[in-house]
Order: C-alpha cells, then structure tokens, then sequence
C-alpha cells in the first residue's frame, strides 16, 4: 500500500460511507438508512465544491478504500490579522480498521492542510476523538478554546491555522 491520497471521485462514495460507519461505529453510534441516503446525497451533491474529499485505495482489494478524510470549506467573519475569511471544517478522517497504525490518517491529513495553504483557507477546525488527538497534537492542532478536554470528550473540538505553529508563532519557511 502506497499510502498516497488521491482526490475523492463520485465512484468512490459507497466505499466512502461504509467507513463513515466505521468511524461512528467505533465511537458506539450505529447508521441506518437515512444517514447513508442523506450521506450519499451530500457527497454527491457537494463533493469537489465547498466539499473537497482524499481517499487511499485498498491496493489488496480491487474498488475499496483504506482511508479517506473531508474538509467543508465555508467563509466566515474574519479573524484579527487574517488575510483571508475562508475556514475549513474537517470531518470523516478514517482508516479501515485493517489497514490502521500504517500513516493513512496522517497522510491524509497532510493533503487536506496542503491543500488548506494553497487555497488560503486560513483555520482548520475538528472534532476529534480520544484516539485521534495524538495525531492532531503532532501536526500542529491545539485545542479550541486552548483548554485541555477530558478523556469522555469525544469529540473535542481542535484547530490549525496555515502558517503558524501549535503556539501560534508563526513556522519557519
């Protein structure tokens, strides 16, 4: 498995959402069919407009995916000093649960902040579980507002701003 993302196509949504119900199954929620019918029609509908998707095929099965991860880009009220009002808001980073601990999750990651600096969207923003946060933590994420949250927070809310560190100076070039 190489590991290397690639842009989510439209083909690509039923395998999409069999891991978004792996995600939410991990953290105990089940999804029936109105998700996955609201699910796909949001996909469809949005994918490659304000929702831009990166997925890792499962080079061991032909058609499935290993990993995928979202961001929905909106406009907002700008921050003090911000050249930009765009924010991105990432949702569904997943890994089958075959193919974890590997990096998937961290590649994408990569490319969804990449692509955050290439089109000036200044702030990303999650909600990440407890499993999830070490891996924020080390690209950067802090905590939002900057208190740490407890371990039963399961989706404790973390943001990344282009340019900066996890202290807010800014990164070396």
């Amino acid at each position: 498995m190489t590991g290397l993302p690639r842009v989510a196509l439209a083909s690509d949504v039923p395998e999409i959402l069999r891991l978004g119900a792996l995600m939410y199954a991990s953290g105990g929620m089940g999804v029936d069919a109105a998700w996955r019918d609201l699910g796909r029609a949001q996909l469809e509908s949005r994918l490659g407009a304000d929702l831009h998707g990166w997925v890792i095929d499962d080079e061991e099965s032909a058609g499935a995916l290993a990993a995928c991860g979202f961001v929905n880009r909106s406009p907002r009220l700008p921050l003090p000093g911000a050249s930009s009002a765009l924010r991105g808001y990432v949702q569904w980073v997943v890994t089958d649960p075959e193919h974890q601990r590997r990096g998937l999750a961290r590649s994408i990651m990569g490319a969804i902040m990449e692509w955050a600096v290439v089109e000036s969207v200044e702030v990303l923003e999650l909600q990440s579980s407890l499993a999830a946060r070490p891996l924020y933590a080390s690209l950067g994420f802090v905590f939002s507002p900057n208190i740490e949250f407890p371990p039963e927070v399961f989706g404790a809310p973390m943001q990344w701003r282009t340019g900066r560190t996890a202290t807010g100076s800014a990164r070396p070039s």
